[in-house]
């Protein structure tokens, strides 16, 4: 039927209205899709070339009004509502086509990177359900992206307990074991990012997760094996796993974590020092070390130059070092200087300072058995750390503990009393006189005592000695009461009293003291002799 001239005309500005509307959409969409590929990939992943984007949206036969939308919301997601687009996304994320899958997927993983989304609304809008369908997806692409998307969903402490109830986990640990490294990487940082929580730690383990992780320590891709070690340390936080770990046959757990303690990438030895650290404080831990040669990787650890402060190592060391059995080969490998090395560079640090001097008490009975001489870093970084005025009586209190054992064995104390000079007794004898903690007292006290101080050094702090002395000897507390005894005996016998014991107080005190003493013998006697006559028939 032939139409007339009017309506020919009419039907051919339609035409051109159409085709105009219609190459402004494309357009558009084409401009959304340009946006899409500068956002950045999980690691090198290649952006979402234009026309993919558009092909996408053309074979999924999108209404236009939803395609409108999905153009409206997407370059301004930030500042506004995501609902659309979220709901667009979940739509295209149950797509049939591999093709389809891997755009929107890589599209979802921009977005989370970008943080355009919110984890937790993209928990809520239920596009978890279709991204754990995908782990399983035969093909590599998506599941690297749908896996890295889980990963950043995990982030997030209000979503993990949501991803391990999905049944997310057993196609991860599948996925963990993955040909493909970024597969695999991905993969292990979502299991990484689960285990950050107590409440999912439980059900990882009960799902298998431990083995896992052990068999991955020996990858040969260095970040899956910070990222399995990672995992290992947070769930060795809790207690009572540490069975299971320990159970894994030969003791592969904890020959895998000493072999990481020796590797040349600092971040997986420092881990693996981490993950050992919370499992020894599981004494069976300690009987399964025997015989494994952890003291030459730790000690690497401790000697690193780029390693500051190598807390974690020393934290590890101070634990081992209280096993008896390894001992002496920490002494015979050097681990003295390296502690008097810490001290110097590190003294202001002051977990430095109290696990060396831990560690230093369980080896001073190793070091005079063996007749090592004390090195000058170690004597002289432990006297720096007694003149440094801490605001911590703890770490104060392990340094005077620190002393005084040294000061105990006969061959290292000369060489402690050759390094003091004056200022050291005299910051001793202010704690000792002056210190509000009795502790901190009584150590500085015990330690002056020890001493084989001349007169020369105290005769500076004569007054202030005598003042804590006087203190101690009125303390109810009968061990501050012997602790002056000894220490005037001690000093006389050293030449380090002078005229001291010409002190009429001092001399007063101390024969109330005897006096106190006699009166309380003689009641416990008579108390004996009542109680073995009572006794008799």
């Amino acid at each position: 039927m032939e139409l007339c001239e009017r309506c020919a005309r009419l039907f051919k500005d339609v035409e051109a209205l159409i085709k105009e509307e219609t190459e402004s959409f494309v357009q558009r969409v084409k401009g959304v899709a340009g946006r899409i590929s500068k956002c950045c990939g999980w690691g090198k992943t290649s952006a979402v070339p234009h026309e993919k984007l558009y092909e996408l949206l053309r074979r999924q036969h999108l209404k236009r009004e939803s395609s409108s939308r999905l153009n409206h919301h997407l370059p301004t997601v930030q500042n506004r509502d995501s609902t659309v687009l979220l709901e667009t996304c979940c739509t295209l994320l149950q797509s049939d086509d591999v093709e389809d899958q891997r755009t929107v997927t890589l599209s979802m993983l921009n977005l989370l990177i970008d943080r355009k989304v919110k984890e937790e609304h993209v928990i809520e809008m239920g596009l978890l359900e279709p991204l754990v369908d995908l782990l399983q997806s035969g093909d590599n692409t998506v599941q690297c992206h749908s896996s890295a998307c889980i990963a950043l969903l995990a982030s997030s402490d209000s979503n993990r307990e949501v991803i391990v109830a999905s049944d997310a986990v057993l196609p991860l640990l599948v996925l963990a074991r993955a040909f493909d490294p970024k597969v695999q990487q991905n993969a292990v940082r979502a299991l990484l990012n689960l285990t950050k929580s107590e409440n999912t730690v439980d059900v990882l383990c009960k799902e298998g997760i431990i083995p896992v992780l052990a068999l991955l320590l020996q990858s040969t891709d260095s970040e899956v094996q910070f990222c399995s070690c990672y995992a290992l340390s947070n769930i060795a936080a809790v207690p009572e796993h540490h069975t299971k770990m320990l159970q894994i046959g030969d003791r592969f757990l904890l020959k895998s974590l000493v072999l990481l303690m020796g590797s040349s990438v600092l971040k997986n030895s420092t881990q693996a020092s981490q993950c050992l650290r919370s499992l020894t404080l599981n004494g069976e831990a300690h009987n399964q070390l025997v015989g494994l040669d952890w003291v030459c990787p730790l000690l690497t650890l401790l000697r690193a130059p780029e390693h500051t402060p190598p807390e974690t190592a020393l934290m590890l060391l101070s634990q081992l070092s209280a096993h008896p059995p390894k001992r002496e080969s920490l002494v015979n490998q050097g681990v003295i200087p390296v502690l008097g090395d810490l001290l110097l560079t590190h003294l202001p640090n002051p977990t430095i300072v109290t696990h060396c001097t831990v560690t230093f008490n369980h080896l001073w009975d190793i070091v005079e058995s063996l007749q090592v001489p004390l090195p000058i870093e170690c004597l002289s970084g432990l006297l720096l750390a007694l003149e440094f005025h801490w605001k911590e009586d703890d770490v104060v209190l392990s340094v005077l503990i620190c002393l005084y054992s040294l000061a105990c064995h006969d061959s290292l104390r000369f060489g402690l009393v050759e390094k003091m000079t004056t200022t050291h007794i005299g910051r001793l004898v202010v704690i000792s006189s002056e210190s509000k903690n009795v502790e901190l007292s009584f150590a500085a006290g015990s330690l002056i005592s020890k001493l084989d101080i001349n007169d020369e050094l105290l005769k500076l702090h004569h007054k202030a000695i005598v003042e804590y002395l006087m203190r101690f000897l009125r303390s109810q507390e009968v061990r501050f009461q012997q602790l002056a005894i000894s220490s005037v005996s001690n000093l006389k016998k050293g030449g380090g009293l002078g005229r001291m014991v010409t002190r009429v107080d001092l001399e007063q005190e101390l024969n109330r003291v005897q006096q106190q003493t006699e009166h309380t013998r003689q009641l416990l006697l008579m108390l004996r002799q009542d109680t073995l006559t009572m006794g008799k028939p």
